[in-house]
């Protein structure tokens, strides 16, 4: 049976409706209680007045978190699963590490990461009618972070090269990763007149370059300080073109508000 809606944290899932009716048992999201996954709220921004003039400075919006809320029921046949399903509930994120969680809404699959910021169960008294116990929760998680992130694209598909043409499927800028392959002690990363340098590097092995924090690693171990220069992103709609002194590959994720 096609699900319109699957969520995914810690290798559980919260599912719009049963995959097995005649196992119609688990976690489930109620009608209308899939809230804060697409849009987000009025953006973030520092108001600069103009001195002795009317109005304000110009000044970017930024987006905020992105909060989600599910109201969900957990379904079982027996009270020892629904204790289990009812200890997930409560128990995952609950020590305050960062997880992931991936959605498949639509037919897309795209996944964010947050932190738990609400886990509640609605007490009950033991009292159920028909073969199947509920028990009503509500989770929230809040993603500091809030861009959710779909395929990740390799360019080119096979093969290394110098002169890279790059796109992104999303609707926000992607911030791409180089990978350079038995890379030497230096060379350089170049589009639409940037340029990020790596000098003194550790030759070989396989570099990846992050052009969101400028950080460079090697077999993934981060080298301090051999990078230096412009981050950037690929943006929506055109295709980007990066230069490479040494031969290479680029990933970028698709990235949607």
């Amino acid at each position: 049976m096609d699900q319109l809606l699957e969520i995914k944290a810690a290798r559980r899932e919260i599912l719009g409706r049963p995959r097995d009716l005649a196992r119609p048992w688990g976690l489930f999201v109620l009608p209308n209680g899939f809230h804060g996954w697409e849009g987000l709220p009025a953006g973030r921004r520092e108001a600069l007045a103009r001195a002795v003039e009317h109005g304000e400075h110009d000044v970017p919006t930024y987006l905020p978190a992105r909060v989600v809320t599910i109201d969900g029921i957990a379904i079982a046949p027996t009270v020892e699963d629904l204790q289990s399903d009812i200890d997930f509930v409560t128990g995952v994120g609950a020590t305050g590490d960062r997880l992931k969680v991936s959605v498949k809404y639509r037919g897309f699959l795209r996944h964010a990461f947050a932190r738990r910021a609400l886990a509640e169960v609605t007490e009950d008294q033991g009292i159920w009618t028909g073969r199947l116990k509920r028990v009503p929760f509500q989770i929230q998680y809040v993603f500091a972070d809030p861009r959710r992130y779909g395929i990740t694209r390799t360019f080119p598909e096979t093969g290394l090269a110098t002169s890279i043409v790059a796109i992104t499927r999303g609707n926000f800028p992607a911030f791409p990763i180089i990978e350079i392959p038995d890379a030497p002690a230096g060379y350089t990363i170049s589009s639409a007149g940037r340029t990020f340098t790596i000098t003194g590097a550790t030759a070989g092995g396989t570099h990846s370059v992050d052009l969101r924090r400028g950080r460079v690693y090697r077999n993934g171990i981060e080298m301090p300080g051999v990078g230096r220069g412009y981050l950037w992103t690929i943006p929506t709609g055109p295709a980007t073109v990066f230069t490479l002194s040494v031969p290479g590959r680029l990933k970028a994720p698709d990235t949607f508000v």
